[in-house]
């Protein structure tokens, strides 16, 4: 019978990690503190991750892939390729607003999560919604909804720098009209930029 989740050993250990960096942060968190909260040995661990860092970018790698899926499901719906991508901030800006082991990741603000590995897990942050957003503009240019004569790569990356300061700025000035009119403003700007216009492609 196949495993279910957190049957594996692995499992139970990021299970317990990710309680433990949620609670105290990555630098109060030691390795023999996720084995004791997963009810095992520091070797055990050690069988599975070569490090605390790679234990910790493993629980984030585990946290964005649920981001992810649910960002997925959202581009997934009807819509031109400007409300999917405003449907994707509202729900970024939603989600880092409660999953403060992604946001301090990422920004790199608080005392979860410091130096190298910070870098390292907002990089990988970075990197994984650009990737959704090259898929979104080049399923938009396939179904002719997006100018077939933009670059995705290039204009994924424009997308997710602008994308990110309305999020960073819905997080730290929580307004919700605020964040309504730069939504608003995104569409309008991305809608001039990537649709397609009459005579041209």
């Amino acid at each position: 019978m196949s495993a279910t989740v957190h049957d594996t050993p692995r499992d139970r250990l990021l299970v317990a990690a990710e309680a433990r960096f949620r609670r105290f942060g990555y630098k109060r968190t030691t390795i023999e503190d996720v084995a004791t909260e997963a009810a095992t040995g520091k070797g055990s661990v050690y069988l599975h991750f070569e490090s605390k860092q790679e234990v910790y970018m493993a629980v984030v790698e585990q946290s964005l892939d649920r981001f992810i899926e649910s960002a997925e499901h959202v581009l997934a719906q009807p819509g031109t390729a400007p409300d999917r991508l405003r449907a994707v901030v509202e729900l970024t800006a939603e989600h880092y607003g409660h999953d403060e082991l992604l946001h301090s990741s990422l920004f790199g603000e608080t005392d979860l999560v410091e130096g190298d590995v910070a870098r390292m897990a907002a990089e990988r942050q970075r990197q994984r919604i650009r990737n959704l957003l090259e898929e979104l503009l080049s399923t938009g240019q396939a179904e002719g909804t997006v100018r077939a004569s933009i670059d995705p790569p290039s204009v994924a990356a424009v997308l997710f720098e602008i994308g990110w300061a309305i999020v960073r700025s819905g997080l730290e000035n929580p307004d919700p009209d605020q964040l309504e009119s730069s939504l608003d403003i995104l569409n309008d700007l991305v809608g001039l930029g990537l649709l397609p216009r009459p005579g041209n492609s």
